[in-house]
C-alpha cells in the first residue's frame, strides 16, 4: 500500500517534469526542483525516510503539506496531490550531473558537488 501510493505520487512528479522537457525548459529530470503538494499528512510522512528527489531523479525536491495552487500539475488519478516545477539552482556537478548550489566550492573539485567530492578524494 505505502509504496503504492510512493509510485503515484512520483507519476504526479514526473506528469510535471514531462511537460517541462517537451516545452523544452528542461532537458533532463536532474535540472528540475519540483514542489509536490498532498493534502493528506500520511503522503508526508511516506517521505520522512526516504528522498523525493532521489525517488524523482531531481536534484532537489520539497514536500508541502496543503492543497496545490490553481496552477499546478495534477493528474485524475492521483487526488490530494498537485506539482509545482521549478528549475534547480546551481551548477552541474561533472559526475552525479546534479545541479546544485555547491558546485564550484571545493578548491580541489571545482567542477563537483559536495558528495562526489568527498568520494573522488
Amino acid at each position: 500500500m505505502k509504496w503504492n501510493r510512493v509510485r503515484a505520487l512520483r507519476r504526479v512528479v514526473t506528469g510535471a517534469l514531462e511537460i517541462a522537457r517537451r516545452d523544452k525548459v528542461i532537458g533532463a529530470s536532474l535540472e528540475a526542483a519540483p514542489t509536490l503538494y498532498v493534502e493528506d499528512a500520511g503522503d508526508v510522512a511516506l517521505f520522512e525516510a526516504m528522498s523525493l528527489a532521489e525517488i524523482a531523479i531531481t536534484s532537489d525536491a520539497k514536500i508541502v503539506h496543503g492543497k496545490a495552487p490553481e496552477n499546478a500539475f495534477r493528474l485524475a488519478d492521483v487526488p490530494g496531490a498537485g506539482v509545482v516545477f521549478a528549475l534547480a539552482e546551481g551548477e552541474k556537478c561533472a559526475r552525479c550531473w546534479m545541479v546544485l548550489k555547491e558546485v564550484g566550492s571545493h578548491p580541489n573539485h571545482r567542477d563537483l558537488c559536495n558528495r562526489c567530492s568527498e568520494a573522488v578524494g
